[in-house]
């Protein structure tokens, strides 16, 4: 579960002052003046790639496979550490030894594309004639007025989870997942009446980057967002955003009708979805990634998955995470950094990303063969469509936080019982962080 670590305490808030300092004085940022015709095409020498180490299970046979077949480009891998990833590039920018390309979680590349510390992509990204088939919610987390620093590298995506088996033993259909929060509620109910230590419900309710990543793509779903405006100068849609009140009521119902695992008032994501693997649990809001665990004949007949559903239904979505491609201001070999960028998002090996715990960033890849040979993918890679982010230059500092404003609100509504408190503190406490955050 290490990618649900970079989801939690994380020293992108610590990494700030280094980055601010090492953006705000290099002055580097603009566009590159090489032709779309020239950049990216038969470039040599080394191309240095900076990926987390949570997400080696794709950067390492991607580089492999790409150093096997290119003989005058050579690709050289630096995993960074877990929740270093931030620290370290903002250190390289300020030391003015930037590698050539950085596999950068999606949340952060706002930050250092404000701080223009990114190189600006635009004229390639527009050359690419899938740019249409692109994840969304990356795209956007890579883009600035109208300009691109970015491209997704990898999705890592939220989806809804339940167990077949549980569903028939409570009389309900497994072939129809719950597609709403009223639906959640009543078929949890059921499922927990089975008794002997079996929950309707479970959710990681002491990590704060878990409850963000599996609830907002239902408020998403629902027409709203939590936080709006251009970055740097954002408001806080929390006391009067109707879906996000009632899908903190419906938590709250949840935890006090006892539908979930005492544990999960603990549960800080190290062990999430464990409950679940075990068989013990009927819906689970959590991470494709799981899939991973899911090796034998009788899991893959038991467990299935769905979209993460609009609060009364009607729509779906998905939290757009994973990383993106950015090539930093200052790269010695941009040129051959954007050749593989490109080579990793042609169909082929998009293709072989669920193999590797992952999922496409290209919605075009979805189709009957990719669906026959990756069921559980399918339905991740298909709300991939309808994904979507919170756009921001606060992410961690709203959600990811230790005591940040969206974990204190959750704890004060489902908890607590004090939804109308809790509102109240989330759209004061989230608003006051949106503005020291500049």
């Amino acid at each position: 579960m290490n990618r649900w670590r970079t989801r939690l305490p994380f020293t992108a808030l610590a990494a700030v002052a280094v980055v601010t300092a090492a953006c705000g004085s290099s002055g580097t940022g603009g566009n590159s003046s090489t032709s779309t015709a020239k950049f990216g095409v038969n470039a040599t020498g080394v191309v240095h790639f900076w990926a987390r180490e949570a997400t080696d299970t794709v950067a390492k046979p991607l580089v492999r496979k790409f150093n096997a077949t290119h003989k005058n480009l050579k690709v050289v891998l630096h995993l960074t550490q877990p929740n270093e990833a931030t620290t370290e590039l903002g250190t390289a920018i300020r030391a003015g030894a930037v590698p050539d390309l950085v596999g950068l979680n999606d949340i952060n590349v706002p930050f250092f594309m404000k701080h223009q510390a990114l190189m600006n992509l635009s004229q390639y990204v527009n050359a690419l004639p899938f740019k249409s088939s692109l994840s969304p919610g990356h795209m956007k987390l890579a883009t600035d007025n109208g300009q691109f620093y970015g491209v997704p590298y990898l999705a890592d995506l939220s989806v809804l989870w339940y167990n077949k088996t549980l569903f028939r033993r409570a009389g309900l259909n497994p072939d129809q997942p719950p597609a709403s929060y009223a639906q959640i509620l009543a078929d949890a109910k059921k499922i927990s009446a089975l008794g002997h230590g079996i929950s309707g419900f479970s959710f990681a309710g002491n990590c704060q980057g878990c409850l963000g990543f599996t609830m907002l793509p239902s408020i998403w779903a629902s027409g709203q967002h939590l936080l709006t405006g251009a970055l740097g100068s954002q408001t806080a849609n929390v006391a009067s955003n109707a879906p996000l009140k009632q899908i903190l009521g419906f938590y709250r119902q949840l935890w006090a009708q006892h539908l979930v695992p005492v544990p999960d008032r603990t549960q800080n994501g190290l062990t999430w979805g464990k409950d679940f693997e075990s068989g013990k649990v009927g819906i689970l809001p959590g991470d494709y990634g799981f899939a991973a665990a899911f090796t034998t004949k009788q899991q893959q007949a038991e467990f299935a998955d769905a979209p993460l559903p609009a609060v009364n239904g009607g729509a779906y979505a998905t939290f757009d995470g994973g990383d993106d491609f950015v090539i930093p201001n200052g790269a010695k070999n941009p040129s051959g950094a954007w050749e593989f960028v490109k080579w990793v998002l042609e169909t082929q090996q998009q293709s072989q990303y669920p193999s590797m715990g992952m999922t496409p960033v290209r919605t075009d890849v979805l189709g009957p063969a990719f669906n026959a040979k990756n069921p559980y993918d399918a339905v991740a890679l298909k709300a991939l469509a309808k994904g979507s982010v919170e756009y921001t230059l606060a992410y961690n500092a709203v959600f990811n936080a230790p005591g940040s404003p969206w974990f204190k609100m959750f704890t004060a509504a489902v908890y607590d019982g004090n939804l109308t408190g809790a509102l109240q503190q989330g759209q004061s406490g989230i608003q006051s962080t949106l503005s020291s955050v500049k």
